[in-house]
């Protein structure tokens, strides 16, 4: 579908700064980062506010079972924690002797344990990401040392078997069983040549959506390992580098790393359901 101003619902009032990172609690309440270490609320009326900072640049975010954010921050070279009061503790800078290239990307699976993206360097022909995670006493390891082409946009299946990862730099995305640490990587979806996948939402059928930074479109995965276009902005006035997504409730929620909002579609996709552990 070509993308049109009928099609979205915006959010943010085109004043956010540039998010990346977005996530919906099961109430539909929005939460997004900015560039300047901004955490964003946005109510299901439309309102919103900044109830955090942490001085840094967010990416992606998760939330837990008890409400509290867990973003990656660039900026910080770190994964925080955000609680509802808006204060803010360190989780992990990365495993021992094996600093954070770039937090990006994070997701629980069922034991409490935050897989996170570490993208490493973009133009490095080999790959130099890597997949750190963080367990519930916040002790931090390296579960996949890859190498990675720019580990993005990460996922874990309902069942808490696999990680779905995405390689930004040559554009598909990967499957790593969870019981399998620096196991075997499976090619499940290829995108197009040039297209830059960024983030990840999974459907209860098994497809994936997957966001694309470059250009402005959105993909949808088939369990098939065929891949369609969600939606398009050929113009990127409505779709500004849409980078993390969201499934809730009949609604597509896309970050746009371009521009100051974050837009809303109508959809037939339905969420799958996502880890979210008591911590």
């Amino acid at each position: 579908m070509i993308l049109g101003p009928d099609d979205v619902e915006f959010l943010g009032d085109f004043k956010l700064d540039h998010p990346e990172g977005l996530c919906v609690a099961d109430d539909g309440t929005v939460f997004c980062g900015g560039e300047a270490g901004q955490i964003y609320r946005i109510e299901t009326d439309g309102t919103w506010k900044e109830f955090a900072n942490t001085g840094g640049f967010i990416l992606g975010m998760a939330l837990d079972g008890q409400g509290n954010l867990h973003c990656c921050d660039m900026g910080l070279n770190s994964v925080v924690k955000i609680d509802m009061d808006g204060v803010v503790t360190d989780r992990a800078g990365g495993a021992p002797g094996d600093d954070f290239l770039v937090p990006n990307y994070p997701a629980f699976d069922a034991a409490g344990n935050l897989y996170v993206s570490s993208s490493g360097d973009y133009w490095d022909e080999t790959g130099t990401g890597k997949i750190m995670r963080i367990a519930p006493d916040n002790t931090c390891d390296v579960f996949h040392d890859g190498p990675f082409r720019f580990t993005n946009g990460v996922a874990v299946d309902p069942a808490s078997e696999y990680l779905y990862v995405i390689q930004s730099s040559i554009g598909n995305v990967v499957r790593i069983p969870l019981s399998e640490p620096n196991g075997e990587m499976e090619v499940i979806w290829d995108l197009p040549e040039n297209v830059v996948p960024d983030g990840l939402a999974i459907c209860d059928d098994g497809s994936m959506v997957i966001s694309c930074y470059r250009p402005d479109i959105v993909y949808l995965g088939k369990p098939d390992g065929t891949v369609e276009v969600l939606v398009e902005d050929v113009t990127a006035e409505l779709l500004m580098r849409p980078t993390n997504c969201a499934l809730h409730d009949g609604k597509l929620y896309l970050a746009n790393l371009g521009g100051w909002h974050i837009c809303v579609l109508n959809t037939d996709l339905k969420a799958a359901p996502l880890h979210k552990p008591s911590l």
